[in-house]
């Protein structure tokens, strides 16, 4: 038998807070993952407007592919990115194209028509709110409990 791992209380706190930072993403999806929230905050956070430069961001801090990064950030649009499916027997179905989550817009650079405008919608606003009101709330509840 392995021996029981021991935490701090504050170590165990600050993986509890991530915890709880990500439940509401895998709530929102099973399949959601660190990489597409990442490029999500990437957009917000860093301010990018731009499919160019967030695929630079991102490979140059992720050494994340451009087409990796392209269908992480359609999940993010009005409509995910096309997704390839086999039925029982293994034979490929119609690609089918699910609803994006809407918390962001594409649209043409009206200055390079071969460049997309990356802008978040008020529906991502919105989100990006709520969650960092969420985790100065926990951070503050847990630096409260433990001054006390």
């Amino acid at each position: 038998m392995g021996e029981t791992l021991t935490m701090k209380k504050d170590d165990k706190e600050a993986l509890d807070l991530v915890r709880k930072i990500l439940r509401p993403l895998v709530l929102m999806d099973k399949q959601m993952t660190i990489n597409r929230f990442m490029a999500l905050l990437d957009v917000i956070v860093e301010e990018i407007d731009d499919m160019y430069d967030l695929r630079d961001y991102a490979e140059k801090n992720y050494d994340l592919s451009k087409s990796g990064l392209s269908r992480m950030v359609s999940y993010w649009g009005p409509e995910a990115y096309l997704q390839y499916k086999n039925d029982a027997d293994g034979n490929p179905t119609i690609p089918v194209r699910p609803e994006g989550q809407n918390f962001l817009e594409f649209t043409p650079d009206p200055r390079d028509y071969r460049r997309r405008m990356i802008k978040v919608t008020p529906k991502g606003t919105q989100f990006a709110e709520d969650l960092a009101m969420k985790i100065k709330h926990h951070c503050l509840t847990a630096a409260s409990s433990s001054s006390s």
